[in-house]
């Protein structure tokens, strides 16, 4: 007899009765029992204990299941006591909290322990590998009877599989790799966590709606769900939901997150007394309600925070920052430096902090434009708005709506909720906040409101526009980006009818993006970088670092420890693949021809090369045997080439294949193909060090640089040379095109070298530097010669190479260094 049993219980503590939490219209035990239904079975029990037995016996019956109840801490003996009641012969044990399990998969298991028991003795079998929800284990029934008394151990009794397969000298326990349909280790379907859940309902949401389906899903539609970004990759929004900071940026995130299934951090404790109203509205344009978070966020809960909070003070910015990498949308306070990435949106005036991106084609524009042509008298200006927001802080609603208020005008002015108004004001209407006020702005021929959103999408809509400003960076903006603008102390009648009185001068011209982006998709995307910590000291904690460029795609910052550049956060997920392609094609991309066309060239550099470890190894000691090198990435061997003419005994280890095919079958140098520091010279090439070790343009690509420098010391011997070549953040184009240089930089680059900081780095792992030379000299990218388009042939460009050699100023440089101590 087979029976499929599904313990569940009620008591957990991360996620009190998560087995009855409704999902997608049923209960998350139900997910899992209609999916376990599916195995081909004699009996299918649910197996609790005996608090929880009368909360879970209906949705048990409702499945076509029986209940059984026994011992709450005691899980083995729940299930023993099951067998003996039904004289069970196999065990197909699940979960109640997987309500995504791959049903195939535990009915091949079924049928794999099958097969295995007609020919040999199986007490215990389960697949390895499968997404964490999905797992089964199928188990002899007898044999489990044997284990209750062998063991006592709790751990055993709590969790029933470990009974068998950590007693493998009493019973047969098998584990076999998934096959490749369901082997999905990286990921995490199963229910524990309040975050767990919120996926679990993105998935339903995805899948099927939000409602849960006729038959279960099956394991494609299930990893379908699996590739979405928002489910793989999580983002939690933290809009600003204080009193005074109007409903702009709650709307703007829950609008985002209804297109993207992303979660919104509204605390319970939210000072904001339009949120009920604002969340109802998004409710009735896709927004779900479980989408809302309460809790501040764990660490590692998502995969990216958006804080869209208008000014972020800078405890909670840290305490963002802690758990999760931080994009900021039109952040305006001083704490950037917590923040991975910048967006601003709604372009910006008087900030000293650069953002990552701006780009106003984020703000969506009303699709209803206003009709007829502009305004060109002031009784063509019939219909007034007057909007200051979700909250109006400053009170300026009621004296706007009178001072614009005259003969022949209707205006409608919008009271934020809780706010009190006249009970009659000639010529004006108060009404309380517009749903979808975007679309229905194109009624009105003026708009009186402030900087921000509605201003621009009174523009969009063909409206004429007047700001009102409470604060003089205000007024700057207005100006700024075209609009007119009125300061608190010209609210007067008088001044708004000098306004009126010249309505073409109303109508702003911003410049805006003309196709629009959406912004929940662009923040999604985000959620797939990474931030990285500093190469050498391996600290990401903002205070110990500062912000020295930020691009689309990257941040950079200089560690204020070791004084290393280097990339904090790439939007670039995967690490780049160094294979054929990368020195054929995309080689030839960047230099016209592929890296084999260009060997000769780069091996009559690599003698140069050559020579100066040549001045610094061979003046220091005399060699009774070919001095030694070992050159790290050595692709195809070029340097190999020219350190052999010399007289070098070479070796090279790169992650190319292919490279390294070409250098021992071509070049017949020995040559391995390792990822460094994972390389062992003496299993290879039985040498443990080396007279000198290389890296040309190599040490960049590390992402984790201390190890690798701690390997390359302990590879180098005694007064032995450790050489490498590097772009530099010092030459003509880090100084003189700073902006591009960092946005050129390329994705791999993980560290940007200076020639002034190398010999303090280098020294905390032994080594003393002896030489640096500045290479790749480029005078016609000193602004100057770019300006005047002075020829090569030309004195002026002469001298502006001599003051690039004189001043360092190369945009490469090489270090040769000397082994001197052990680092640290």
């Amino acid at each position: 007899m087979t029976v499929v049993i599904v313990q569940c219980r009620l008591s957990s503590t991360r996620l009190p009765e998560k087995a009855l939490k409704n999902l997608g219209g049923k209960p998350v035990l139900a997910w899992t029992l209609d999916a376990m239904h599916q195995v081909k079975a004699d009996a299918y029990y649910v197996a609790t204990d005996e608090s929880s037995y009368a909360k879970l016996l209906p949705v048990a019956q409702k499945c076509g299941w029986e209940c059984f109840a026994g011992p709450l801490e005691d899980v083995l003996g729940r299930f023993c006591m099951l067998i003996r009641k039904l004289n069970a012969d196999t065990v197909v044990r699940a979960t109640a909290d997987n309500p995504f399990l791959f049903y195939e998969a535990a009915q091949s298991l079924l049928d794999e322990y099958t097969k295995r028991c007609s020919f040999s003795k199986c007490d215990y079998i389960t697949w390895t590998g499968l997404p964490h929800g999905s797992g089964v284990e199928i188990m002899n029934a007898q044999s489990l009877l044997s284990a209750e008394k062998l063991t006592d151990m709790p751990y055993d009794h709590e969790h029933v599989g470990p009974a068998l397969y950590n007693h493998r000298n009493h019973f047969s326990a098998i584990m076999v790799k998934a096959p490749a349909r369901f082997y999905h280790p990286d990921y995490r379907t199963t229910i524990d966590t309040p975050a767990d859940y919120r996926r679990a309902l993105s998935i339903v949401q995805y899948l099927s709606g939000g409602n849960a389906p006729d038959v279960p899903y099956t394991t494609e539609r299930i990893l379908s769900a699996m590739e979405y970004p928002g489910i793989t990759d999580p983002v939690l929004y933290v809009p600003s939901v204080k009193a005074g900071r109007g409903t702009g940026h709650i709307r703007r995130c829950l609008e985002a997150a209804a297109k993207t299934g992303a979660s919104v951090y509204i605390p319970k404790d939210a000072t904001l007394a339009e949120i009920p109203s604002v969340v109802q509205q998004a409710e009735a344009e896709g927004f779900a309600g479980w989408q809302i978070a309460p809790e501040f966020p764990a660490k590692n809960e998502y995969s990216l925070i958006a804080a869209d909070g208008f000014a972020l003070d800078r405890e909670t910015a840290k305490r963002l920052h802690e758990c999760a990498p931080l994009a900021a949308i039109d952040e305006g306070s001083g704490n950037t430096e917590y923040c991975d990435y910048l967006l601003d949106v709604i372009p910006s005036y008087g900030l000293t902090r650069r953002a990552n991106m701006t780009e106003t084609a984020f703000m969506r524009m009303p699709e209803h434009k206003r009709e007829g042509k502009r305004c060109e008298s002031p009784s063509d200006i019939k219909r007034i708005l007057v909007c200051l927001g979700g909250e109006d802080p400053a009170e300026l609603v009621v004296p706007a709506a009178e001072a614009f208020s005259g003969t022949g005008r209707e205006v409608t002015a919008v009271v934020p909720g809780g706010h009190s108004y006249p009970d009659t004001v000639p010529g004006v209407t108060f009404v309380n906040p517009i749903p979808r006020l975007r679309e229905k702005i194109a009624l009105y021929d003026l708009v009186v409101t402030h900087y921000g959103l509605t201003a621009y999408e009174a523009a969009g809509a063909g409206c004429a526009v007047i700001l009102l400003s409470t604060t003089p960076l205000h007024a700057q903006l207005a100006k700024k980006y075209g609009f007119v603008c009125l300061e608190n102390d010209e609210l007067k009648k008088k001044n708004a009818d000098a306004l009126l009185a010249h309505p073409l001068k109303l109508y702003p011209q911003p410049a805006m993006q003309e196709s629009e982006k959406s912004l929940g998709e662009f923040i999604s995307l985000l959620s797939r970088g990474r931030r990285l910590a500093c190469p050498v000291c391996g600290s990401d904690e903002p205070e110990k670092s500062r912000i020295t460029a930020r691009t689309e795609k990257r941040t950079f910052r200089r560690c204020l420890s070791c004084g290393m550049i280097y990339m904090a956060w790439t939007i670039d997920g995967k690490d780049a693949v160094y294979g054929k392609s990368y020195f054929a094609e995309q080689y030839k991309d960047q230099y016209g021809r592929t890296y084999l066309e260009d060997f000769e060239s780069i091996k009559k550099m690599s003698a140069r090369r050559v020579y100066e470890m040549d001045f610094v190894v061979k003046n220091r000691r005399r060699f009774s045997s070919k001095p030694t090198v070992l050159d790290i990435g050595c692709a195809y061997g070029p340097f190999l080439s020219a350190a052999s003419d010399d007289g070098w005994q070479v070796f090279g280890t790169d992650i190319s294949s292919d490279a390294v095919s070409y250098v021992q079958s071509k070049l017949l140098f020995p040559a391995a193909c390792a990822s460094f520091p994972d390389f062992d010279p003496a299993g290879e090439f039985g040498i443990q060090q080396f007279d000198a070790v290389t890296m040309w343009y190599v040490i960049e690509h590390f992402r984790d640089l201390s190890p690798v420098l701690k390997m390359v010391s302990s590879l180098v011997k005694e007064d032995g040379v450790f050489a490498f070549s590097t772009p530099s953040a010092e030459g003509v184009s880090a100084k003189m095109h700073t902006e591009s240089f960092y946005a050129q930089s390329p994705a791999d680059h993980y560290t940007l070298w200076e020639p002034s900081k190398v010999d303090s780095i280098l020294r905390t792992f032994g080594f003393t530097v002896v030489k640096i030379l500045s290479t790749g000299h480029h005078p016609e990218r000193f602004p100057q010669v770019e300006k005047h388009g002075w020829k090569k042939d030309s004195p002026i460009y002469k001298m502006y190479e001599y003051k690039s050699r004189m001043l360092h100023l190369g945009d490469t440089f090489e270090v040769y260094c000397r082994k001197t101590g052990t680092g640290r």
